[in-house]
């Protein structure tokens, strides 16, 4: 006789891994009962684990309307629409969580949930609010008070973090989330060394740890201990470790962007030596980048181009472009000898300079906001009011925006003249680069103008914060990698107007 198919029989199969025969199970069932939100409720966490996320989304949000009490399917549908990864969905998100939080207080992985979404959204002190909720609800957690301390980390919080992580270490030294938290917060606060010892000691507890790995790599470049720092920065992503043969002439070597823009910027020097020692090189880059290139980098008979993200041409060899001064120069990577390495049409130069220069007056390009992106972007890019000290200049320097993006030069506290419409639409950086050149100097936060600018050869200011990308190195106000580059850096995160004054002074003794 067979067995009726029944709501029990289909939490079985849940629980069994076996979700293809829950959702079947679910089907029959609402055949006959399509007012049953639990039914729906449980069909929408067996579509969201086959992968099959908006229909996923679409059947708990029809359990919701049928019974909006129960806080698990609201928590389950805040989850399906994180698997979307957008803004969007995780605005949806986050008020389905709340509603499950309201309904359930004290469930440990509602709050868990919304602090994700608060970290993805870069709102890191509300995630550290909620966090600390998490921890009151299981203070013996070791992974949830790890978490926290990584919040208070990117919140800026660098001495709360460190006496949470110890608080993690005392109990459960072999935790390896809390030594990479307590390596990552002492970066924070400038002390490199103690933090390559607690990011040290995470990589002997679990060498097979990208995220111990990457860091240890980091932190070690920030020191410019490049033997161990190139070789761990190969942990950034997923792939094989790279590797080039000794003799590369004949070879075809596909070079691909595995970062961003300002780091293709930064490592396209490395494409000359393997030029030199004949290699055939196809750099896979986005098509804006591959059109600024053709016109602002060396022409080479062994040089092709192709665009990422479309089938890739036949190659013998493939590495990501940041992989290159690990192969060539492992120990010693600037060749800012080779700089500058790109250049701006001239003719394009002459028509800025022509547009913006004025008798008398220097005129001076200037980017404070790098890719909101980016989890440390918060760090890095500059508050545009904290750069009102730049209204004393006004007298006798011209400021010309080179951000691109929302610029929002209304809000500038000095006066700034923004980016001309016809410069780079669709973010080519082929204008901004003959822009920059046509003028006095650059200013920049570590952004892809900064890098830019610095392999143009143009005379580089870089706003540089306390909590630096390993490449700013420490505490130096030179730039192993852009000669004509000078650091003004932060004193404490946090507040960039004494790096403003600096500059403002900086100005007055040229």
């Amino acid at each position: 006789m067979m067995t009726q198919p029944s709501f029990e029989q289909a939490v079985q199969f849940m629980s069994q891994g076996r979700p293809a025969d829950a959702a079947g199970t679910a089907e029959a069932l609402l055949s006959t009962q399509p007012g049953n939100a639990r039914l729906w409720h449980l069909l929408g966490c067996a579509r969201l684990q086959l992968g099959q996320v908006d229909e996923a989304i679409r059947t708990i949000r029809h359990s919701v309307s049928l019974d909006a009490s129960n806080p698990a399917t609201h928590a389950n549908l805040a989850r399906a629409l994180l698997a979307k990864n957008s803004a969007a969905e995780r605005k949806d998100a986050e008020a389905s969580i709340r509603c499950a939080i309201a309904a359930g207080p004290n469930d440990l992985s509602f709050r868990l949930t919304l602090a994700e979404i608060l970290q993805a959204d870069r709102r890191y002190p509300e995630a550290v609010a909620e966090l600390r909720q998490a921890l009151a609800l299981a203070p013996a957690h070791p992974d949830i008070a790890a978490t926290l301390a990584s919040a208070l980390h990117l919140a800026g919080e660098a001495d709360q973090a460190l006496s949470l992580c110890d608080q993690v270490l005392a109990a459960n030294p072999g935790h390896v989330g809390a030594w990479i938290n307590r390596g990552n917060a002492n970066l924070l606060k400038g002390d490199v060394a103690a933090a390559r010892a607690a990011l040290d000691q995470a990589v002997a507890l679990a060498p097979d740890n990208k995220l111990a790995r990457f860091n240890r790599g980091f932190a070690a470049l920030r020191a410019e201990d490049f033997a161990i720092g190139w070789a761990d920065y190969e942990a950034r992503h997923d792939r094989s470790f790279a590797t080039l043969p000794e003799r590369l002439e004949g070879t075809t070597i596909l070079v691909d962007q595995d970062q961003y823009a300002g780091d293709t910027f930064q490592y396209i020097r490395f494409v000359l030596p393997l030029l030199e020692r004949g290699a055939r090189i196809i750099l896979s880059l986005p098509a804006r980048l591959n059109a600024m290139l053709r016109v602002c980098f060396v022409s080479h008979p062994r040089l092709a181009y192709h665009a990422l993200g479309t089938p890739e041409p036949a190659h013998d060899h493939k590495v990501g472009i940041a992989s290159l001064p690990l192969l060539l120069w492992p120990t010693e990577p600037f060749g800012a000898g080779r700089v500058p390495y790109l250049r701006a049409p001239e003719a394009a130069v002459e028509d800025w300079r022509g547009r913006i220069r004025r008798p008398g007056r220097l005129a001076v390009a200037i980017n404070w906001q790098g890719n909101p992106g980016y989890d440390l972007d918060h760090f890095r890019s500059v508050p545009i009011a904290h750069l009102a000290p730049l209204a004393e200049l006004a007298d006798r320097v011209d400021f010309f925006s080179v951000h691109g993006g929302d610029e929002r030069v209304e809000e500038a506290p000095f006066p700034l003249n923004p980016l001309p419409k016809d410069c780079d639409a669709g973010g080519a950086f082929l204008g901004t680069a003959a822009l920059m050149k046509a003028c006095d100097l650059v200013i920049s936060s570590d952004t892809s103008t900064a890098h830019l600018a610095g392999a143009l050869g143009c005379p580089l200011w870089l706003m540089a914060s306390a909590y630096p990308e390993w490449r700013w190195l420490d505490r130096r106000e030179d730039s192993p990698w852009y000669p004509t580059a000078r650091l003004f850096r932060q004193p404490a995160v946090g507040d960039w107007r004494p790096v403003a004054a600096a500059i403002v002074k900086a100005i007055g003794q040229l």
